[in-house]
């Protein structure tokens, strides 16, 4: 419990991974699958309960991965088409008054991450993790112009995990569905939208990378490779 608050913790596996070509979810980091390192991420203190999305033809070998092998006590939901349907079917089987989403693929969150969020959630209803722009991004109309910049010193990269009170996601969950939601969006943008509430950001880590693409994959390999000398 954290401060009079059960925080429960969803981790998205459902994806396909068509950018990466194949599935990186079982890629290996210094002998562990990417699967495995960012669900065990999760296994700190201040979570109570751990939720991973799945689709159907992988639950066993992620059983096998995370349970059979690892020892690691989850559940286990089946995904949806898109992210937030994923979610959605996990959240209903969380019991936490605090709900956490994080990408399956974002193996680096650290215990002192994971509080920054839950604490900043616990105080402002809604928080996610974010790292201040170090590029200028630009604005592109459909046919291919620059229509503007986005001010650098107002851009965020955003990162998991995201932090939101129960009720909040069931909310924007639900109103996505009903309104047939299908741009590609995290949940502190369905929040954002469809609760109503701002999305406090709190600095995150360059090392909480997401891995995406095969490019991804030498930068995790350099973070291993770093986390494991400092030790």
């Amino acid at each position: 419990m954290y401060e009079g608050h059960k925080v429960s913790a969803i981790v998205t596996c459902a994806g396909k991974g068509t950018r990466f070509g194949s599935n990186k979810l079982l890629v290996e980091l210094d002998g562990m699958t990417i699967i495995e390192r960012t669900v065990r991420s999760m296994m700190v203190p201040i979570i109570d309960e751990v939720i991973v999305t799945v689709s159907p033809e992988h639950e066993a070998e992620y059983r096998r991965i995370l349970v059979e092998e690892g020892g690691l006590e989850v559940t286990f939901v089946h995904g949806g088409a898109e992210r937030h349907l994923s979610a959605m079917n996990g959240l209903e089987a969380t019991t936490g008054d605090i709900v956490i989403t994080h990408d399956g693929v974002r193996p680096f969150a650290t215990a002192e991450l994971i509080e920054r969020v839950v604490s900043a959630t616990v105080e402002h209803g809604a928080a996610m993790l974010g790292m201040p722009s170090t590029v200028q991004v630009k604005l592109v109309s459909d046919d291919g112009f620059i229509e503007g910049s986005l001010d650098r010193s107002h851009s965020w990269l955003g990162q998991t995990p995201q932090g939101f009170k129960r009720e909040l996601l069931d909310h924007a969950y639900r109103q996505a569905v009903e309104t047939e939601y299908s741009r590609v969006s995290d949940d502190a943008d369905l929040v954002a939208e469809f609760a109503g509430t701002s999305v406090r950001i709190v600095e995150g880590h360059v090392n909480n990378i997401k891995i995406t693409t095969p490019q991804d994959l030498g930068t995790a390999r350099l973070i291993v490779e770093h986390l494991v000398e400092d030790e």
